[in-house]
């Protein structure tokens, strides 16, 4: 690939060098006897000129968005665009055309005097007159604009209907429709109609993520229907065997949830149903389907986010009763939490459950308090409690699958399941203590920061003592190893100042999450008291 591209630039030179260097370990590979420096890291010049061409495309982008007069693309198109420019073949006197408006003061002083132009559809393309129409909320001028997107769309569907080989002008259209859609946040009326015919033809892969991202724009109303009317036939005719087709409508649906959000907010009144409730309880079997199909990073980053989003919702409830909280599901947080045990999986979800916490607090409170907001049944609060216990358990007290602690679930591990694994456990060489494999010297997200964690605080201890220390500790660090250290000539520190500096060290570097959560669960961490017998604060429901 590298040789094809070399010719097809003429002998690059930073494409000869970077061959030069794959030619050391491939004798065999050609290379032209063109210019071009052995290949070098940091390549200075090389990053200069990419820094150069980023720089103008994004001026180039960003100056028709800011520059308050109409865009003109120039006498020479490569080819006919279905959108046109911006001309206004009829003004009266007392009127003036868009076209006269440069700078934003002329638009302000204007604005009441513009003529809108013959064409409203170059809104799509034109950032001035998309302002313009925006900021006109003119009915008349949404329904022309609408009836040009209604005929295009149309006469899409029926090519499509007639099997004629689909060109580029769909695509185009959708990604400038797009673009107007971002700037508006409002969906026009013929696409949600264009969508649900086109469904019926649509093959899931042309043109998906801009379909996506547009339906995303959805007004808000009864999730059921929508299911119902669109959902339903588009999950249909996206979801396959590909993880791709999963982690692409769950970003839909966290989308969705983002907008309709945004929407519940600003709304006066709130929607007769529960669209938010629906829509997470729908977008939890598919992150379940997720998780247990496409164990991955990847994937498991795509229901973090929609998990983060859902924890950014519920963020508002404490101030606004018309959204409530809205836990994740139960089975969703076990699986997040021993299927891809890494750092970041770990203080994304310990983060999210930690928001859960204190929005939590703050509705209880001040539904004792003031008797105003939704009140949460005990059980749905228990739920969530066992979250906490049995996190707590795992990380931080080291009684992984305990049951017999208030509200613990024990991870949702099966009775039977217990003893085989703990007898396995104890069996190994080394034998382990299967209650303790989660906590923060032995989860394998966590078991080398905490021994470097450990290994830092040696350091320190050489520094201020002025003279090595005896004996190093070699890892993972339990609590009678943390006496046995001090007795041969070790550091001396205690099991909860080791836990509490392993929290400020994991924080330290970005691993915030873990530490949110001890210290606003764990009841004495809340005082930032190091007391070895500390106790999960469950929340409390009830007077």
């Amino acid at each position: 690939m590298l040789l094809e591209i070399n010719r097809g630039f003429g002998s690059d030179p930073s494409l000869t060098g970077l061959l030069r260097l794959y030619k050391e370990y491939h004798p065999e590979i050609i290379v032209s006897s063109g210019r071009g420096a052995q290949f070098k890291y940091p390549d200075l010049e090389w990053r200069q000129r990419l820094r150069d061409i980023q720089e103008n495309a994004l001026s180039t982008e960003e100056q028709a968005e800011q520059i308050f007069q109409v865009t003109r693309n120039g006498v020479k198109r490569r080819r006919v665009d279905l959108v046109p420019e911006v001309h206004t073949h009829h003004v009266s006197e007392r009127s003036v055309a868009l076209e006269e408006v440069h700078g934003v003061n002329d638009f302000v002083e204007k604005f009441d005097r513009i003529e809108p132009p013959s064409q409203l559809i170059a809104a799509l393309d034109d950032p001035l007159l998309r302002t313009y129409v925006v900021l006109k909320q003119d009915e008349a001028a949404q329904r022309r604009l609408d009836n040009w997107l209604t005929l295009f769309l149309d006469s899409q569907l029926q090519a499509e209907a007639d099997g004629e080989e689909t060109s580029n002008d769909l695509h185009d259209i959708l990604n400038k429709l797009l673009k107007y859609t971002q700037y508006t946040k409002k969906l026009p009326p013929s696409f949600k109609d264009f969508v649900a015919k086109y469904l019926g033809v649509w093959n899931g892969q042309s043109n998906r993520n801009v379909v996506l991202e547009l339906l995303s724009f959805l007004s808000v109303e009864a999730f059921e229907d929508l299911q119902e009317s669109l959902f339903d036939n588009l999950e249909g005719a996206i979801l396959d065997d590909s993880r791709e087709s999963c982690t692409d409508l769950l970003s839909f649906y966290t989308k969705l949830l983002q907008n309709w959000t945004s929407n519940i907010l600003t709304m006066e009144e709130p929607p007769t149903s529960n669209p938010l409730g629906s829509l997470v309880s729908h977008a939890s079997s598919l992150i379940l389907r997720i998780l247990t199909t496409y164990p991955n990073i990847s994937a498991q980053a795509t229901v973090l986010h929609h998990l983060g989003t859902l924890a950014n919702t519920i963020s508002y409830a404490p101030t606004n009763p018309i959204i409530r909280i809205l836990t994740p599901s139960t089975k969703a947080i076990y699986l997040l939490s021993f299927l891809s045990p890494t750092t970041f999986t770990l203080s994304s979800l310990t983060s999210t459950l930690a928001i859960y916490k204190v929005k939590f607090e703050d509705c209880i409170a001040k539904q004792h308090a003031t008797g105003a907001g939704p009140e949460y049944p005990r059980p749905y609060v228990n739920e969530f409690n066992g979250f906490l216990m049995d996190i707590c358990n795992l990380i931080w007290r080291s009684r992984a699958f305990n049951t017999t602690d208030t509200n613990a679930l024990g991870c949702l591990l099966p009775v039977s399941v217990y003893p085989a694994l703990r007898r396995y456990t104890e069996n190994s060489s080394p034998p382990y203590a299967l209650q303790g494999l989660f906590s923060l010297s032995y989860h394998p997200a966590l078991a080398a920061l905490s021994i470097a964690a450990l290994r830092e605080m040696e350091d320190h201890a050489v520094e201020e003592q002025g003279e090595p220390i005896t004996e190093r500790h070699a890892g993972p660090v339990t609590q009678r190893s943390l006496a046995l250290l001090g007795q041969n000539g070790g550091i001396k520190v205690n099991w909860s100042d080791y836990r509490l500096e392993v929290l400020q060290w994991l924080a330290d570097r970005g691993v915030e999450g873990v530490r949110d959560l001890m210290f606003r669960t764990m009841k004495l961490l809340m005082t930032k008291s190091p007391v070895e017998a500390s106790t999960p604060q469950a929340l409390q429901v009830g007077r």
